[in-house]
């Protein structure tokens, strides 16, 4: 996870983040900081980096900051922006580049970490809301894991954890299996059984298995015996044929 600070005054950027990673220690998270201290400083960073969260000052030396945001809207749709200034007025811009909050200076702890959880929350809304997801933030341990969604095969609860099989590895999770299935609604995952919820994509076959039972074939994770509850067979093949 990475969050970007675009604020030209040193002492208010360092304020700012001091209260996001109060935010996110309270949650047993972590993530990368990225600074910028002018638009032209924001422009080479974002050149190079994909933040997940931007918080932007308004006023900037060289640059008006809702200007700003609408090149960031064009060239990272994915980023939410969050406005920080120290005016009132800047509300109705805020929502023309469908910033994600709006907060004022001084900074309030409570207002950041309202945004910090406006912004954990964005996922479970979209699933609510029966939207495709791109990408999902998944809390660990230690930190925040963003993946595209696009790359889980499947999710497995073991020993009370949630573990995310992806394209490229394995993610413990401290969320639930039954979280990820809201989260995930309309976005192609199925629960084939209460331990198992798969990404129909990756399904490359259905098999009989010992006591009557059925088994999927994931892509990449052929070796891996995915039982299927009997009830939830017809069902399954039916998502197949869609």
């Amino acid at each position: 996870m990475k969050i970007m600070i675009i604020e030209d005054e040193r002492l208010t950027r360092g304020e700012l983040i001091y209260l996001i990673r109060q935010s996110l220690e309270k949650r047993g998270m972590d993530a990368e900081i990225l600074e910028a201290a002018s638009g032209k400083a924001a422009v080479e960073v974002l050149a190079e980096e994909e933040p997940d969260l931007i918080f932007l000052d308004i006023h900037l030396g060289d640059i008006e900051g809702t200007v700003l945001a609408s090149m960031i809207r064009r060239s990272h749709p994915g980023a939410q922006i969050v406005f920080a200034t120290a005016y009132n007025d800047y509300a109705e811009k805020a929502f023309d580049v469908e910033a994600l909050n709006y907060i004022l200076k001084p900074y309030d702890k409570m207002r950041v970490d309202q945004t910090m959880e406006r912004f954990f929350a964005l996922d479970d809304k979209a699933g609510v809301q029966g939207q495709r997801l791109s990408r999902i933030s998944i809390p660990t341990e230690k930190k925040l894991v963003v993946v595209n969604v696009e790359d889980i095969v499947y999710l497995e609860t073991v020993k009370r954890k949630c573990i995310i099989h992806t394209t490229s590895g394995e993610i413990a999770s401290t969320g639930t299996i039954s979280a990820y299935e809201e989260r995930l609604k309309g976005s192609g995952f199925f629960r084939i059984q209460k331990s198992y919820l798969i990404n129909l994509k990756y399904v490359v076959e259905v098999y009989p298995w010992i006591n009557n039972c059925s088994c999927v074939k994931l892509l990449g994770y052929e070796k891996e015996v995915l039982t299927v509850s009997r009830g939830l067979l017809k069902q399954l093949k039916e998502l197949l044929d869609a």
